[in-house]
């Protein structure tokens, strides 16, 4: 250590000597334990730029919360903020260097022993300021006294001032705007240090935030499609797994990076911390299937890290796209089953196709069970596929695919069949109602009584139970 603890004895004449020599001890003492337990301890905790001074060519703070990587803590509010810089002084605003960035500084000169530290006056490089109070005993109260008391000497500074001799940190950079006028205006790209990610706006609700957003985004989207075709783990089409282990991941991240952006005083180091370990775990769907090259933790310029892991963030959960087709399972109701429709899949990009999980039945076998005599399948809207049924009317024309469509399920256990779009009365009232449902003959459901709301109807078949799934696909049309 730099400073040495007084030795207090007995008999010993006391002076100003000792106890500042003690408050150097102390001071550093509680420096050196706070970085070595936190080593990035310092940077702004709250500040309000002026920014009526700034379109003025003045720099000015309302008020200013900070603490210096020295471990000195500056907590100015209105009316003890520090000195107004005129930026039209500075020679970087002039000529040929007028498209120059400007970094502001929060300073305090150095304590110095060996020469003056206390002045009565600013704008010297003297640690502190003189200053009386006038105060009371607190026990007894009255009997004022005036007391001498000093305050740190702090001061606001540019790049291009000797910054020799002071304990600074950045609060800002300033640059001109692209405008005739050349007004001065803050560099939104920059992020100076900061103890928690919502001392600085664009860090904590613009970047963090935005991660969060993202993430809950795609969490939302992959569940809604999940949940739409109750696609599990022994699902065998080609990317389900993909969804369901980047859900999982997902749903980790989001609950942790909803309690970082909901909590204050969360140091940045923190969110750095658990974006990396969302992209680590997300990193087995990108290209190279490992963790990419991440930039390193810099306290001093926080934008363009928490920038760049904004971006690999979204390079990973674009990796997993969503499904070329939505599908709508039909749910028990009533005699028969029912889905719900989606208004767009009825504009003329959109394609439709019944398919049906028919489990262990081949092609062939589950052809038969649907023909007329077996289950005599009837499809039309939740209106009048019930008429439909009883009167062996024509219901929605149904064209068994004699092709693959690359959009579609390539699980052999689907059987898929495309609804044209006919001018039948039936497709016009489904078109009317926005509604489907189907009708199937319920002496061979062995289920009937249980069917409502039921996603599988079970039927007898050849003498054994059969279960079988109904689904509707709708899939857009490349343009």
């Amino acid at each position: 250590m730099k400073y040495a603890g007084v030795h207090w004895h007995e008999g010993q004449f006391l002076h100003p000597h000792h106890f500042q020599a003690a408050d150097r001890y102390w001071s550093e003492l509680n420096t050196l334990n706070q970085q070595w337990d936190h080593p990035y301890g310092y940077g702004l905790h709250e500040i309000e730029i002026n920014t009526d001074a700034l379109a003025n060519s003045h720099f000015e703070v309302n008020r200013i919360h900070a603490r210096l990587p020295d471990g000195s803590v500056i907590s100015l509010n209105e009316g003890q903020v520090p000195n107004r810089i005129r930026l039209t002084d500075s020679a970087n605003w002039q000529g040929e260097n007028s498209s120059r960035e400007l970094t502001v500084y929060l300073g305090i000169p150095r304590l110095k022993l060996g020469r003056q530290n206390i002045a009565a006056t600013e704008g010297g490089l003297n640690r502190y300021l003189e200053g009386e109070l006038s105060l009371q005993d607190e026990t007894q109260g009255g009997n004022d006294q005036l007391v001498k008391v000093k305050y740190n000497n702090v001061r606001l500074l540019l790049s291009n001032e000797d910054l020799a001799g002071f304990d600074l940190i950045p609060i800002c950079k300033l640059t001109h705007a692209a405008t005739e006028s050349a007004t001065l205006q803050l560099n939104r790209e920059y992020i100076p240090p900061v103890l928690s990610i919502d001392s600085w706006p664009e860090l904590g609700r613009g970047l963090v935030h935005s991660c969060a957003d993202m993430i809950g985004r795609k969490s939302e989207i992959l569940s809604n499609q999940l949940q739409a075709r109750r696609v599990g783990f022994e699902s065998r089409h080609p990317g389900d797994l993909d969804r369901l282990f980047m859900l999982s991941a997902l749903n980790e991240s989001y609950a942790v990076l909803t309690s970082i952006c909901e909590s204050k005083g969360v140091h940045p180091n923190i969110a750095f911390r658990e974006l990396y370990r969302a992209i680590g775990s997300l990193s087995i769907f990108g290209p190279g299937r490992r963790v990419p090259e991440l930039p390193k933790y810099d306290h001093d310029n926080l934008g363009p890290i928490f920038r760049t892991l904004r971006d690999e963030l979204q390079t990973l959960l674009d990796a997993v796209q969503e499904y070329e087709f939505e599908q709508r399972s039909f749910v028990g109701m009533g005699m028969g089953m029912q889905a719900t429709l989606e208004a767009k899949w009825f504009h003329s990009t959109w394609e439709w196709f019944i398919g049906v999980n028919k489990g262990e039945l081949s092609s062939e076998e589950c052809l038969e069970l649907l023909s007329s005599g077996n289950l005599d399948w009837k499809f039309g809207s939740a209106r009048q596929v019930e008429a439909l049924f009883q009167r062996r009317a024509e219901g929605l024309t149904l064209e068994p695919l004699d092709r693959a469509v690359r959009a579609l399920p390539s699980d052999a256990g689907w059987l898929f069949y495309r609804v044209p779009r006919t001018r039948t009365p039936a497709w016009q009232d489904v078109e009317a109602t926005q509604t489907l449902a189907m009708r199937l003959r319920d002496s061979l459901i062995v289920n009937r009584d249980d069917l409502q709301g039921e996603h599988r109807i079970i039927v007898s078949y050849r003498n054994k139970n059969v279960p079988l799934e109904f689904s509707l696909f709708a899939v857009p049309q490349q343009i």
